[in-house]
């Protein structure tokens, strides 16, 4: 029964992907522009993944409508919109144009997301900018926190938990030097009683930017970023913040392979899943270096249990992208990439993302690029190009045979892709089941969707 009730379900995933990449081909009332430095935040009960911030590129547009997107997509299979975008900056909900902010769902009830600090496009300040999103009304506020309001600065990945955000560390523009100035405030905002409070920085790191953070059993892993213009903290230095015990320690991290070393890194993502923090992207420059360049390894894993960094095998349809300044979220075992940065490529050139991927993260990692409304719109345009916004739909045209060859590929790759996410599901669901001696009554009344899990970590610094 849970068998044919899975295949029930993936008959419906696979169908709604089918009526969604049709909704592709002739075009989406909104689809989202490239961006680097955007905040992602996942609402489980919502079924909506949060995409805030970022820098577009598109500086005239900045200065005609000086505020930053909101927007969401919408992840719900059971949903007549699964898999589309809705733009909430057109309905009024909207921030300053900011880029490397960070933002986290917390409040009273879990309902509110917090957006907090980055920097800011249009405006200098002295004071950060603080905001909270209802969900449930969708009405962005300005909340009264009571304490003193830390220094505004980017590159701050924050970590929640139990009604609290932790932030540590940062970066800001320098108005008396091009040397950027970092920071070591360890500042944590109680979300329920709305005040600022002043953690521990005693032995934490001097100061740190472009890091990620990643919260384990109670304890936020710091690892990478920079600690000043061009020196970056080694993969081996893992510091370790202790919530519970308001205590800082630094970790010597191994490493299983001496010939394949995953090299520093700045304004990467990382994600947790089974007791591993799996690291992606991120770059390296230094004075020498004429554009950002890709770190030795793109993905590489730590071993939260024994403190081992190993390279996973990875099985890709085609090279790896090398992006920075993306977001990773974690979809049960499946890590989705978005925007971002690709490196290695000089800073004159078209460097933006314009694709989303999937990660699966059991051994060996696969992974597929999932084909984006702004490029199958433009694929299967037969007139000459015209320039126009990404946030609109192209003219529409009829397809020739090889658009539609091509399409068939893309749709194919994909539902495959899903097709052996949910498989790999559900084998791991009535494994642990095996193990746990769960009945088959209690499997058939579980949904296998229920089962989805994403966390988010972003906010990186976008200032060499």
């Amino acid at each position: 029964m849970v068998h044919k009730n899975l295949n029930r379900h993936l008959a419906f995933i696979i169908l709604s992907i089918l009526i969604q990449l049709l909704n592709i081909v002739y075009g989406q009332a909104y689809i989202p522009k490239p961006r680097i430095g955007a905040a992602a935040v996942y609402i489980q009960s919502e079924f909506r993944l949060y995409y805030i911030g970022g820098y577009t590129y598109n500086v005239s547009d900045i200065l005609a409508n000086p505020t930053s997107d909101l927007f969401y997509l919408d992840c719900n299979p059971y949903s007549n919109t699964f898999f589309t975008w809705t733009d909430l900056k057109s309905q009024g909900v909207n921030i300053p144009p900011t880029v490397s902010l960070t933002a986290n769902l917390e409040g009273v009830n879990q309902d509110s997301i917090f957006i907090i600090g980055g920097q800011h496009i249009l405006k200098q300040s002295n004071e950060d900018y603080f905001y909270k999103y209802d969900i449930i009304t969708n009405e962005m506020s300005i909340p009264v926190i009571q304490g003193k309001a830390p220094p505004a600065r980017g590159g701050v990945n924050s970590v929640s938990y139990e009604g609290k955000i932790y932030m540590f560390g940062g970066i800001a523009p320098n108005a008396d030097s091009n040397i950027p100035i970092f920071f070591n405030n360890f500042d944590i905002l109680d979300t329920v009683n709305l005040n600022w409070q002043v953690g521990s920085t005693v032995n934490s790191p001097i100061t740190r930017s472009g890091y990620t953070a990643t919260l384990v059993n109670g304890v936020i892993y710091y690892i990478g970023g920079r600690t000043a213009q061009y020196t970056f903290s080694p993969m081996s230095e893992i510091y370790q913040y202790d919530i519970l015990g308001d205590k800082w320690s630094l970790k010597t991290a191994a490493f299983a392979d001496a010939q394949a070393i995953p090299g520093p890194r700045n304004a990467h993502s990382a994600v947790l899943y089974n007791d591993k923090i799996f690291v992606y992207g991120g770059a390296y420059f230094n004075g020498d270096t004429s554009y950002e360049l890709p770190p030795k390894e793109i993905i590489a894993m730590l071993d939260t249990t024994t403190l081992v960094w190993s390279i996973p095998q990875i099985n890709g349809t085609t090279d790896m992208p090398n992006l920075v300044y993306h977001t990773a979220t974690l979809m049960y075992a499946t890590m989705v990439v978005s925007f971002g940065n690709i490196t290695g490529m000089p800073d004159n050139e078209d460097r933006s993302n314009k694709l989303s991927y999937l990660f699966y993260l059991d051994l060996p990692i696969q992974w597929n690029p999932i084909p984006t409304p702004t490029n199958k719109i433009s694929n299967i345009t037969t007139e000459t190009p015209v320039a126009t916004s990404d946030t609109t739909p192209l003219p529409s045209s009829s397809p020739n045979k090889m658009v539609i060859v091509g399409v068939s590929v893309g749709l194919v790759v994909f539902i495959g892709t899903i097709f052996l996410v949910c498989s790999l599901v559900y084998r791991r669901m009535n494994k642990n089941k095996i193990k746990t001696g769960e009945g088959s009554s209690q499997a058939n009344g579980q949904d296998a969707l229920n089962e989805i899990r994403i966390q988010s970590l972003s906010g990186d610094s976008v200032e060499k």
